[in-house]
């Protein structure tokens, strides 16, 4: 349930500098403010083109529909853990989703680049929360990350350790899509922004496994929609083989989205370019949750 103090800070605001969220939307703290999860001063700063660069207090955006089809998106934009690319990223998707019915909340997360004393996980901790707050009254939930956020997500789900720590009450995540994601920074992938952020470049062979998906995947891990090009420089094409021999070996079901061009960072898809079609075979993925139970 989510409890008083994040009602009382509900919140609706507008966004009039995006300009693809012009809809008033509403704004839930994750944590209560002066709390040692917080930091004082502007929940966020954020540059003129819509990239989130600091986060003092981490909090959601809840985008309704005119007409919910019952089904609910948690989204994260990536930025290699040093920013948030919401207007290029998880803002569209969050538009995208309304207008097809779906509820989408987009989370605004700490960075871990910012010397948190509570250490690299802050934002794996913000995506736990998000999901106890959003969950009792989104039970078809799923998540959707680009890049970093992708990790995050994939991350902050499926760790065991971190599900035993931080859960009062367990639940459900019916699906992960995973958007040119980021998934191991263990070598040869150990050259990213996510890795020198996380693991760092004296980081032992256990630190990077921490800190890399596919250990993570488990049996009753949720299924999986990703989305990869082959051209790729930032994620190359190994981070899916990595995710689809974990799938594979836990018996998780993926779908896997492969173009052959479009780089990294190219959001809901480039103008004339075959990748601009992955969000309508992401809906049609959606519609059919939660078909593994």
């Amino acid at each position: 349930m989510i409890t008083n103090w994040i009602r009382g800070l509900a919140t609706l605001i507008f966004l009039p500098s995006l300009a693809l969220a012009q809809a008033s939307a509403e704004k839930i703290m994750l944590w209560p403010t002066g709390g040692d999860q917080t930091r004082p001063g502007p929940s966020v700063v954020t540059t003129a083109q819509g990239k989130v660069t600091q986060v003092n207090a981490p909090f959601l955006t809840l985008y309704s529909p005119k007409t919910f089809n019952g089904k609910t998106v948690l989204i994260a934009a990536g930025g290699g853990y040093r920013r948030i690319e919401q207007a290029k990223e998880a803002i569209p998707a969050a538009h995208f989703l309304t207008q097809q019915g779906f509820r989408a909340y987009v989370l605004t997360y700490r960075l871990p680049s910012a010397n948190w004393p509570q250490g690299k996980g802050v934002a794996m901790k913000d995506v736990r929360q998000a999901l106890r707050i959003i969950h009792h009254q989104n039970p078809h939930l799923s998540v959707l990350g680009f890049s970093a956020g992708a990790h995050l997500l994939a991350l902050a789900i499926n760790r065991a350790e971190i599900t035993q720590k931080d859960d009062n009450a367990p639940f459900s995540v019916e699906g992960m899509a995973l958007i040119y994601p980021i998934i191991s920074v263990e070598p040869p992938l150990d050259h990213s922004a996510t890795f020198r952020v996380l693991a760092g470049r004296h980081a032992s062979r256990q630190e990077e496994a921490k800190w890399s998906v596919p250990p993570a995947i488990h049996d009753h891990s949720p299924p999986l929609f990703v989305v990869e090009s082959e051209d790729d420089p930032i994620a190359p094409l190994q981070n899916g083989f990595l995710l689809q021999h974990a799938a594979t070996q836990h018996h998780v079901p993926m779908t896997w989205i492969r173009y052959a061009t479009g780089g990294h960072g190219f959001g809901l898809g480039q103008k004339g370019m075959a990748n601009s079609a992955w969000p309508e075979h992401y809906l049609a993925w959606l519609n059919q949750l939660p078909a593994h139970n």
